[in-house]
């Protein structure tokens, strides 16, 4: 039977790391495997690895990190491994610098028994003790005699089922790649478990296969059901049941919320007809749904706006080629924003069959001129009124059930969106002319305030709720025809990465080495409008310097509002400023003062790093 240390050779193991940042490490321990002759291509496994990260970090917390990829370029399962005292900074879950680092490489047709070594050697690292000794051992003999010694116990394939005798919790874990953070999510929930008492079976969905797989009897007898995982999970097998959803890092690194959560079934009641409820039937995945039709309508938005742009930049009403462009972005793309939109909030809600429906809402929002808000409602309300068929229709027989898909839902679903929203649009439209007459309104102190308004919300969350619904906010102006929120809303969401980069250039003396690397790449990602950048920053140093960023997002977002800049493209960063509406030169400087107003302000605060 294999072992843990027989993918592993005194050639693929660094007992002292000296690189310092997540990027040099990789490249090593890359190194190390094509010297122990290991891969093909070092280059393409190389490429292979950084792109799982790019996924989500491998770094777990506790100071492990498990950098991984299945790639053509590996010859066999190896795995390398590699120790730094002083810790590397791998933008980790936890904010806090790795010590034992674990290099996996998979070949593309890896079997079944080498993908469950590759589980245990997850779950091990969960254990305190193993990682106190791996610190502790200063030899390559000691290193595998510490893994052999915690290979003797077997990774639970499919574990006997739990007693039923008093209540317990069910859990399905799974990421995207299925190698490291599946089992590692899982093991801590079996570990917190254990520790409060409480029977838990967890369901694996890794690159191995289903294992543990959940029986009826046990998710039935179930006081609630916990999904850590980043990839679909299957829900209908727990209608009826309290369903407590997370992401796979969150099983890894807060098992003992979601455990608690969960035995005060303190999650929405799911019903397989009618989605996620509270008990008192008050809906907690609208933020869901709503996120699934912008991220399906966002393409169209973007691809329209720019084609939008260039049109009215060479002048439409003129040039024969801008006519067409005109037509094709400003006309027929944009006629599918809220077609897309509500389509696919419908489908998140009810599957497929509530796809037609919701579109037809969408598209008779957008004919009555009910603007986003009316594309919104016609979405959730689409897949509301299918879900109500399907329960109808659970009642009827199976052998014509099996109709309903072509026939009932769409036609009963486009039917009665219709009847619903013909005479709602007028009353939706006079709202949304109202705020507009509104806005046209404004004083030029009151647009100052509202760009200031908009910046800062943008990087309140950096990337969370508010800042998405702050963006969804942007694009209902953005359709009304409103394009000057836009600008604002892009200028304070580029703020919080530009910052953090320019803080880390401008005060070298109170960032480390590692930092300085680690920060400087948000100059790209605050460039291509990705606010997210900033996230391992304010999270290391727990929300100290949230203030001067929310300082020079507000600065951006007025300097925008005062200059009357608009965007009709609501994404693209920097490469979109070209396209702006007034003078770009003005938007830049916004850019380029705001997020000099935010470095200072970090560098005067900070400290020094040790």
């Amino acid at each position: 039977m294999l072992r843990i240390t027989d993918l592993m050779t005194e050639d693929t193991i660094l007992l002292k790391m000296e690189e310092r940042t997540k990027t040099e490490v990789i490249n090593r321990m890359v190194e190390k495997l094509d010297e122990a002759g290991v891969l093909y291509n070092r280059q393409e496994f190389l490429q292979s690895v950084l792109k799982r990260e790019e996924q989500s970090t491998t770094g777990f917390g506790n100071g492990i990190a498990i950098p991984h990829a299945k790639s053509k370029s590996v010859k066999k399962v190896t795995i390398a491994f590699a120790k730094s005292v002083e810790g590397v900074h791998f933008e980790s879950l936890d904010g806090k610098p790795v010590n034992l680092l674990f290099m996996i490489a998979v070949p593309e047709n890896a079997n079944q028994t080498h993908l469950d070594i590759l589980a245990k050697l997850a779950t091990v690292l969960m254990k305190d003790d193993a990682r106190i000794e791996l610190l502790k051992a200063e030899s390559t003999d000691k290193i595998r005699e510490i893994l052999h010694s915690f290979d003797e116990s077997e990774f639970s394939g499919d574990k006997e089922g739990i007693s039923e005798e008093s209540p317990y919790i069910v859990a399905v874990t799974g990421c995207p790649t299925g190698i490291a953070h599946t089992y590692m999510a899982a093991q801590a929930l079996e570990e917190q478990a254990a520790k409060l008492g409480i029977g838990l079976k967890v369901e694996t969905n890794g690159a191995a296969g289903v294992k543990n797989h959940l029986t009826k009897r046990e998710i039935e007898n179930a006081a609630s059901v916990i999904i850590a995982s980043d990839t679909k999970v299957n829900l209908a097998r727990f209608s009826g049941k309290h369903l407590i959803i997370a992401s796979v890092a969150d099983g890894m690194i807060k098992p003992e919320v979601l455990l608690e959560k969960a035995l005060k079934q303190d999650g929405p009641f799911y019903d397989y007809y009618d989605g996620l409820e509270t008990s008192n039937g008050r809906r907690r995945d609208f933020y869901q749904h709503l996120m699934s039709g912008l991220s399906n309508m966002l393409p169209f938005a973007v691809g329209g706006g720019i084609l939008f742009s260039i049109a009215y930049l060479i002048g439409f009403n003129e040039n024969p080629f801008a006519q067409s462009l005109h037509f094709i972005g400003g006309q027929s793309v944009f006629s599918l924003l809220l077609p897309i939109l509500s389509g696919y909030i419908a489908k998140s809600i009810a599957d497929r069959p509530g796809f037609a429906p919701g579109a037809v809402g969408g598209l008779l929002a957008a004919m009555d001129g009910a603007g986003l808000l009316g594309g919104i409602i016609a979405g959730f309300l689409s897949g509301w009124i299918v879900n109500l068929l399907k329960r109808a229709v659970s009642r009827i027989s199976p052998s014509f059930s099996a109709m309903t898909t072509i026939l009932v839902y769409p036609v009963l679903g486009m039917l009665l969106i219709g009847m619903i929203m013909l005479p709602v649009n007028p009353y939706i439209e006079f709202f949304n002319d109202r705020i507009a007459n509104t806005f046209f309104g404004l004083s030029p102190s009151l647009e100052i305030i509202i760009g200031a308004l908009l910046g800062m919300l943008m990087a309140i969350d950096m990337g969370g709720p508010i800042n998405k619904i702050v963006y969804l906010i942007g694009i209902g102006f953005l359709v009304g025809g409103i394009y000057e929120p836009m600008a604002a809303i892009m200028a304070g969401g580029m703020i919080p990465p530009l910052a953090v980069a320019l803080a880390s250039t401008l005060f070298k003396h109170k960032f480390s080495l590692a930092e300085q690397k680690l920060y400087r790449g948000n100059y790209v990602k605050g460039l291509c409008f990705m606010t997210e950048g900033a996230v391992p920053f304010v999270n290391t140093y727990r929300k100290r310097y949230l203030l001067p960023i929310l300082i020079g997002s507000g600065c951006a977002g007025a300097i925008s509002m005062a200059a009357g800049v608009g965007l009709a493209t609501p994404h693209g960063g920097i490469f979109v400023v070209p396209l702006v509406f007034g003078q770009w030169y003005l938007y830049v400087l916004a850019i380029i003062i705001s997020s000099l107003i935010s470095a200072l302000l970090i560098g005067v605060l900070k400290k020094q790093s040790a």
